[in-house]
């Protein structure tokens, strides 16, 4: 391969791991940025105890999110990060929906190694609401009345995310590998969370990225706090997914991602189970 296109390859990892944690951090004055929306659907839910509860009534939650990513290289060995999910929408088929901003997460990323890329990240994951956000039945009760149900947007409490990675990429720069741990420190009286995952990609036809996603979260508590499931209390899964990047120009790509649920690592529990889709722009700068 060529160093030129070599180059362009390495460019590409960095693009697609931006959203993943990686040992890798981005050049001083280098910008990424991308915006995606995602949607999710299901009426299939994993209550606290780990039972799967089906709606005898098709009712299902819904969840569309429009989110901006952003990395910034402030030195050779720091990153600064971003994940804002601008607009969000939640709603079950029986309601109407609610939309708000997401809990934005802001951070930064340290480079410990670079012959084998390591960091350490360190993210701040801050409430744009208080945790109430009430959506309207869409027809009355029994009683005559319409029942409301919290779907709020923002959990309403305050998050410290921790992240050690470690990357690896091939001579070519064609394959590369990820591997991290997360411990996620939360406020409220809410559960800490632990979080690993390993990625790995391999690049096709100098265009396109496909990329395979395996991770697992698990909560550090066993006494739960009574707050609605969108609050992610005891929230505990496995998760796998495929991502796909293309290539448009050397600065611009149009990404897809499939994820799904399993339970082969870690079991669900307060978590609703079924596949997201999640489509996308980035650029680079």
């Amino acid at each position: 391969m060529k160093t030129s296109s070599l180059i362009i390859v390495l460019v590409f990892i960095s693009q697609i791991v931006a959203h993943a944690q990686s040992g890798w951090v981005r050049e001083k004055g280098k910008l990424f940025a991308q915006g995606s929306i995602s949607y999710f659907s299901s009426d299939q839910y994993y209550n606290t105890s780990g039972v799967l509860q089906t709606s005898t009534a098709g009712t299902n939650f819904n969840t569309t999110t429009f989110k901006l990513y952003g990395e910034y290289g402030l030195s050779d060995n720091i990153t600064l990060l971003a994940n804002i999910p601008l607009i969000q929408s939640n709603s079950l088929s029986t309601t109407n929906s609610v939309v708000g901003v997401g809990n934005i997460r802001l951070g930064a990323k340290y480079q410990l190694l670079k012959t084998l890329p390591i960091s350490l990240a360190v993210e701040a994951e801050i409430p744009t609401g208080n945790g109430e956000q009430f959506a309207e039945a869409s027809a009355d009760n029994a009683l005559g009345f319409r029942d409301r149900i919290n779907l709020p947007t923002s959990d309403g409490e305050f998050n410290v995310w921790t992240t050690l990675a470690a990357s690896k990429s091939s001579s070519s720069g064609k394959f590369y590998g990820t591997a991290y741990g997360s411990l996620n420190i939360r406020t409220e009286g809410l559960s800490h969370q632990t979080k690993f995952g390993l990625e790995a990609g391999t690049f096709l036809f100098d265009k396109l990225w496909l990329i395979g996603k395996l991770s697992a979260q698990k909560s550090l508590s066993d006494e739960l706090e009574i707050v609605p499931f969108l609050f992610g209390e005891g929230t505990e899964f496995t998760s796998y997914g495929l991502t796909a990047m293309y290539s448009l120009s050397e600065k611009i790509s149009i990404t897809a991602e499939y994820s799904d649920y399993a339970g082969f690592i870690i079991n669900q529990q307060n978590i609703y189970d079924g596949p997201a889709f999640s489509v996308g722009i980035a650029i680079e700068l």
